[in-house]
């Protein structure tokens, strides 16, 4: 059984860390991810969110959020003004939803910036500052959320679609430990769009690519909120059954499938609380790698 690393350690102290385990399922989708992860660890692309700790210690703050997300912004600004504005309220979603529209709209679905004339003879830190505006926003829409690490490799290829057999693994549910994919396109999915009343963005844009990105979680769904969530995405492809028409989509594709894969399990002999106290004091994702 093949297993995955995921090494939390201190900002601070690199040589202070915590290898999580987890053996990875085995599942008809689950070589085509451990393939990703393969070619992001031989290429050596960084880790574009070494920060990306969510809800287990007090490290990703409201204050370190929207001191970064404003750094950003303001240095996007200060090679083409895009913004013009700064974010005061990090838990003010309609302008979270503002500023992922302005990221949509120049950055592109995927590689369209690569012939996008928007960033000819600009530095790369230009679009490498607009993804990661894009990625502080999640992180605004994740306070008090569950707690997870996201791992995201920077400049991965992001080029390979689900199947119909690839969709028929989707779930809702999540569970204490497990792997996941990561929604990995540029726009909103539906699973978004059916809860947070974004009037600004571009386009629909569901779960059709995959690559090495994942997401662990260290909470369980209930069976309510599971429930709640597919209530309210039935409820949205309900009420927007013309528009996604309009966009090549008809009730019952496939490709409107909300939720994610389940990629690995956690192996561990400690408890929930045991294991979330054990990496409470980590602030940095390492690295993340298959044996």
């Amino acid at each position: 059984m093949q297993k995955a690393i995921l090494r939390l350690s201190k900002k601070s102290d690199p040589s202070d860390f915590y290898d999580l385990n987890f053996n990875i399922l085995d599942t008809p989708f689950t070589q085509k991810w451990i393939d990703c992860v393969l070619e992001a660890q031989q290429k050596q692309y960084p880790i574009s969110e070494p920060w990306a700790i969510y809800n287990i210690n007090n490290k990703l703050d409201e204050d370190f959020i929207r001191n970064n997300l404003n750094r950003l912004i303001k240095e996007v600004d200060s090679v083409e003004e895009l913004f013009g504005f700064a974010v005061e309220d990090v838990r003010d979603q309609d302008t979270l939803n503002k500023v992922h529209s302005i990221f949509e709209k120049h950055h592109g679905k995927l590689d369209e910036w690569l012939t996008n004339p928007l960033f000819d003879g600009k530095p790369q830190s230009f679009r490498k500052n607009l993804s990661e505006i894009n990625q502080f926003v999640h992180a605004c829409e994740n306070l008090n959320g569950s707690p997870k690490v996201r791992v995201v490799w920077f400049d991965l290829p992001k080029q390979k679609r689900f199947t119909e057999q690839d969709y028929a693994l989707f779930t809702n549910e999540i569970k204490f430990g497990s792997i996941y994919t990561l929604y990995c396109d540029v726009g909103k999915p539906i699973e978004s769009l059916a809860v947070d009343n974004d009037d600004h963005h571009h386009d629909v844009v569901p779960n059709i690519h995959y690559s090495a990105d994942c997401v662990v979680f260290f909470k369980s769904s209930s069976a309510e909120d599971k429930e709640k969530l597919e209530k309210k995405i039935k409820s949205y492809l309900e009420q927007k059954k013309d528009f996604l028409e309009q966009k090549g989509y008809t009730i019952g594709d496939p490709v409107l499938t909300t939720g994610r894969i389940e990629l690995a399990r956690i192996d561990s002999d400690l408890t929930q609380q045991q294991l979330l106290d054990k990496i409470k004091d980590y602030d940095n994702i390492q690295s993340f790698f298959i044996i």
